[in-house]
């Protein structure tokens, strides 16, 4: 394929929307079907693509690719109705909210060799792409624990809860630094609004003796904050993708302990400010299903990578009692 493949967005709701603006800035964006589809019409002709209500639209032999962005509970079918018509297909998270289904999503797109992408945002943050070189070339030395919160004064959801809305991410780059699953998941949900859906967890991840990590996630917080945090045993690594300042929201921490004739030490510092290219990480995300679809070029967020968050999803809810 040489020209721009041809992209159909299925939902343009809150994000969805962000990924139509995108995809019409790579010129991919052909067309949106939303039920809503008279409400957002003036949105979606300024981005020059046609918009419908009728989800058949999606699946004619002018489309190259399919971006689902519907509620998470739709993922399932979506996909694997865009698979089976011959459609390269970008799913948001989670790819479905069963294991089963994903695994069959995963064979389909193996058997038609098509590409299955799978939305991961911070995978294609050019920060967090940063992080992982700052870790692999042992700057921060072994890593020994992860933390990640995920805080936001945000919309209250009704159809999932806090952990299954917002830890995807956060699992996500969990398992990217660990490179591997946990053994043992433990995790509180914290009801406040609602008795029936939780908008607060924490969990607890155990990797070996000497790896561990933390999520905490709340769409209740009275304070917006995206932070993980990296120690090692030469320093560590914070990515704070909220910090107002650029040359902040990455930072390492060197030799943060000093070993004297007393024992160890705290040894406080400012830290370092990491360089990081100043790319939008949607950008980058539709520019790599784009490059699958067009080229068959690999991306960081297939199947073997999204399964693995679904499968911890489903542990860490588990492990909460739901």
């Amino acid at each position: 394929m040489n020209s721009t493949p041809r992209v159909a967005l299925i939902g343009c709701g809150r994000w969805g929307r962000n990924i139509a603006r995108v995809l019409s800035e790579l010129g991919a964006l052909r067309l949106v079907v939303d039920p809503a589809a008279d409400k957002i019409e003036g949105y979606v002709s300024g981005l020059r693509a046609e918009v419908t209500a009728d989800i058949n639209a999606a699946f004619v032999s002018s489309i190259d690719g399919i971006a689902i962005a519907a509620p998470a509970i739709d993922h399932y079918a979506l996909a694997k109705r865009a698979l089976e018509n011959g459609k390269a297909v970008f799913v948001e998270k989670p790819l479905a909210l069963h294991l089963d289904e994903a695994s069959e999503l995963q064979m389909i797109a193996e058997e038609a060799n098509l590409p299955l992408v799978v939305g991961h945002l911070l995978q294609y943050h050019p920060a967090f792409e940063k992080l992982k070189q700052v870790i692999a070339s042992d700057e921060v030395g072994e890593v020994r624990h992860i933390s990640s919160n995920r805080l936001n004064p945000g919309a209250i959801r009704t159809e999932e809860n806090a952990l299954w809305s917002m830890a995807p991410h956060d699992f996500s780059m969990v398992l990217g630094i660990a490179g591997s699953e946990p053994v043992s998941v433990e995790a509180l949900a914290v009801r406040v609004v609602n008795p029936q859906i939780p908008d607060q967890f924490s969990v607890q991840l155990r990797f070996s003796e000497q790896l561990t990590a933390q999520v905490n996630v709340s769409w209740l917080s009275p304070f917006k904050e995206h932070k993980l945090t990296v120690l090692g045993t030469k320093g560590a690594v914070v990515f704070e993708d909220t910090h107002s300042e650029r040359d902040r929201k990455l930072v390492i921490y060197r030799d943060y302990v000093a070993h004297g004739d007393n024992g160890p030490s705290f040894v406080k510092g400012p830290g370092e400010p990491v360089e990081w290219p100043p790319l939008e990480p949607l950008q980058q995300e539709m520019s790599a299903f784009l490059s699958c679809i067009k080229s068959g070029t690999a991306v960081p967020t297939g199947p073997a990578e999204a399964i693995p968050v679904l499968r911890l999803l489903h542990r860490a809810s588990a492990a909460a009692g739901l």
